[in-house]
C-alpha cells in the first residue's frame, strides 16, 4: 500500500531538501515588503543551490503542475498558514521566471516597473531603473533569469522578420540560463553579453530607420550582407530598396491560391530577377549555392511574403 503524504511529512521534506538553514519561522510576521525581500532572496539562493537550479525546479514541481495550476496531491495546498501561503507564492515566482514570464517587476523591486499593467513593456534596455538593477542587485541568478526574459520578448519581437538578427542572437547570447546560474561570474557574463547583444541590435536598426529603411528593406540589407551589425553600404541600400520593390510587385495577384508548390513556380523567376537587381550595384549573390546564408535568408523573406495565407512555421527552401 501506498503511504499517504502528509501535511508533516512534506514540510520535514521541504526543510531537509531545499530550505535548510533558511529560517521559516519568521515568515508569520511579515509586513508585505519583509515577504517581497525575503521571496526574491530565498529564490535567488534556491535557483543556485545544486547546480543548475535544480532545487528551484523540485520545490515547483510540488506545488505548481506543467498547466500552472496548484499540484493537488500536495497537502499544504489546502493547509491554511502564513507559511503555505508563502510556498506557493514562492513556487509561482520561480514557476513564471523559469517559463519566462514578463511578470511585473515591482514584485522583484518596487520602482523597477514603468508599466504595471503592461508588463511587457518594462523589459526593455529602454526602462534605465531595470538596467541599474541588473547591473547592481546582488540577486544575481534573479537578474540571469530577468535578462533571460529580455532575450525571450527580443526573439518574439524578430522572429520571422528579420533573419540575421535571429542568427545574431544565437550566435551570441545562450537561452540556456540553468549553464548560466553556476558562479556569480558567469551569471555576470551572461546578463552583459544579452545587454550588449539587445542594444547592438537596437543602435543597428535605429541607423537603419535613419536611413529611411523599411523594417522589410533593413531585412534584406541584413541579408545580402549575410550578417549583421554592418554600416549599411550604400550599394547595399540601394539594392535592397530595388529588391524589395520588385519583389513586391512579382507577388500573384491576391485572388491567386497560394501553395508550396505555386511558390517554387513563383521563386525561380523572381531570384533571377533579384540576383540582376544586386549585381547592377555590385552586389554578388549566387543563386547556385543552396547553403549560402544570404540564399536562404532571401528565400525565407519570399517564402514569408508569399505565403500569406499559409503556415508560416512550415519554411521550405526550393
Amino acid at each position: 500500500m501506498k503511504k499517504e503524504i502528509t501535511a508533516e511529512y512534506m514540510h520535514d521534506l521541504l526543510k531537509r531538501n531545499v530550505f535548510m538553514d533558511i529560517d521559516l519561522s519568521k515568515v508569520e510576521g511579515m509586513s508585505d515588503d519583509e515577504r517581497r525581500k525575503f521571496t526574491v532572496a530565498v529564490a535567488d539562493e534556491l535557483f543556485g543551490q545544486r547546480e543548475y537550479g535544480d532545487s528551484m525546479h523540485w520545490f515547483i514541481g510540488k506545488f505548481v503542475d506543467d498547466e500552472d495550476t496548484l499540484n493537488e496531491s500536495n497537502p499544504l495546498i489546502d493547509e491554511d498558514s502564513a507559511l503555505c501561503t508563502w510556498y506557493i507564492d514562492l513556487a509561482y515566482f520561480g514557476f513564471d521566471l523559469t517559463n519566462h514570464t514578463t511578470i511585473n517587476l515591482d514584485t522583484i523591486e518596487p520602482g523597477l516597473a514603468q508599466h504595471p499593467d503592461e508588463p511587457e513593456l518594462d523589459y526593455t534596455i529602454d526602462n534605465p531603473k531595470l538596467m541599474e538593477w541588473l547591473r547592481t542587485t546582488p540577486y544575481r541568478r534573479i537578474a540571469v533569469m530577468i535578462a533571460r526574459i529580455m532575450l525571450d520578448r527580443e526573439y518574439k519581437r524578430i522572429v520571422a522578420n528579420f533573419d540575421a538578427v535571429q542568427d545574431y542572437y544565437a550566435e551570441n547570447c545562450s537561452t540556456d540560463t540553468d549553464e548560466n546560474l553556476k558562479q556569480p561570474e558567469m551569471c555576470d557574463k551572461y546578463i552583459n553579453d544579452v545587454l550588449h547583444c539587445i542594444e547592438t541590435v537596437k543602435d543597428h536598426q535605429q541607423r537603419g530607420r535613419e536611413l529611411g529603411l523599411s523594417d522589410d528593406e533593413m531585412r534584406v540589407v541584413d541579408a545580402l550582407w549575410g550578417w549583421m551589425p554592418h554600416d549599411y553600404d550604400e550599394d547595399y541600400v540601394a539594392a535592397a530598396r530595388e529588391i524589395c520593390q520588385a519583389a513586391d510587385e512579382s507577388l500573384p495577384a491576391p485572388t491567386v491560391i497560394r501553395s508550396r508548390n505555386g511558390f517554387i513556380i513563383y521563386k525561380k523567376p523572381v531570384m533571377k530577377q533579384l540576383e540582376a537587381i544586386a549585381k547592377k550595384h555590385d552586389v554578388d549573390i549566387d543563386l547556385t549555392d543552396k547553403y549560402n546564408i544570404t540564399m536562404g535568408y532571401l528565400t525565407d523573406w519570399l517564402w514569408r511574403k508569399y505565403s500569406k495565407d499559409l503556415d508560416n512555421e512550415e519554411y521550405l527552401i526550393g
